[in-house]
């Protein structure tokens, strides 16, 4: 019998808890890891809407991208994300920046939408191990506008919020998914061209633009919700007799109107 902890066990060799950020919280969550297990939702936000279509499915457990506890809880009352997965027995798994920094993580599968090959990490957090947050590397001799046009389509969507040049050839180029404004002096230090992310403040935006380069916004969630379907393969693989499902109801907070 497949158990919550057998999930556990996948999701700790994908991305090892070790490696997340010391301000972070990911592992197991909420859940018994000796429940069984035959069905599971991954997600990036875990929202009513999620948990809804989770137990819909008949999932055991959910693992969602973002820590659905992140701070202390002093009450666990009716109403809450807490008391509710608590109650209908679902687990939920967060691996978050753990999944960030690994190898063939979000930010891999960011740096693989892009088309980038020899790549690095933009910061390294771990000396001992070469890795870090973001990724920077070298991309085919593309123009801008061609190469904002791949990311669309790679990660889905209609739309990028676009800061610095439009036009030239870019060779070089970074991705930080989610929100890696923080990530910009590495990004200029780098020396690429353009730059992929979730979100960047405005003063931090303008400074990229001053400094030449192109920074491509898909908001939040949408730099990160391409990593799910490559997370969900790999635990098929690890957990064959065990169903992955991704969430139909997991979307940006975010939308482009008019």
């Amino acid at each position: 019998m497949t158990t919550v902890d057998d999930l556990c066990r996948a999701m700790d060799a994908v991305a090892p808890p070790r490696l997340a950020e010391s301000w972070d919280n990911v592992g197991l969550l909420v859940g018994d890891r000796a429940a069984p297990l035959d069905r599971v939702l991954l997600t990036i936000d875990l929202t009513r809407p999620v948990l809804d279509e989770a137990l819909a499915r008949g999932c055991a457990a959910v693992v969602a991208y973002h820590p659905v506890i992140f701070s202390a809880l002093k009450r666990v009352v009716a109403g809450s994300m807490a008391y509710e997965l608590v109650r209908r027995g679902v687990a939920v798994y967060s691996p978050h920046t753990a999944l960030d920094i690994a190898e063939g993580g979000t930010n891999d599968v960011l740096a693989d939408a892009v088309g980038m090959t020899a790549r690095a990490p933009l910061r390294i957090t771990l000396p001992a191990e070469g890795l870090g947050l973001g990724r920077v590397g070298s991309v085919e001799p593309v123009e801008r506008a061609a190469l904002l046009a791949r990311v669309r389509a790679a990660l889905g969507v209609d739309h990028l919020v676009v800061a610095g040049p439009s036009e030239g050839i870019v060779t070089r180029v970074a991705v930080g998914a989610g929100a890696c404004g923080d990530l910009l002096n590495e990004v200029i230090a780098s020396g690429a061209g353009l730059y992929v992310t979730g979100e960047m403040r405005h003063h931090d935006a303008l400074r990229a633009a001053e400094a030449g380069v192109t920074v491509a916004c898909a908001l939040h969630s949408n730099s990160e919700r391409r990593t799910l379907g490559v997370l969900a393969g790999r635990l098929r693989a690890a957990l064959p007799g065990v169903e992955f499902h991704l969430s139909a109801s997991d979307r940006d907070p975010f939308r482009v109107v008019g």
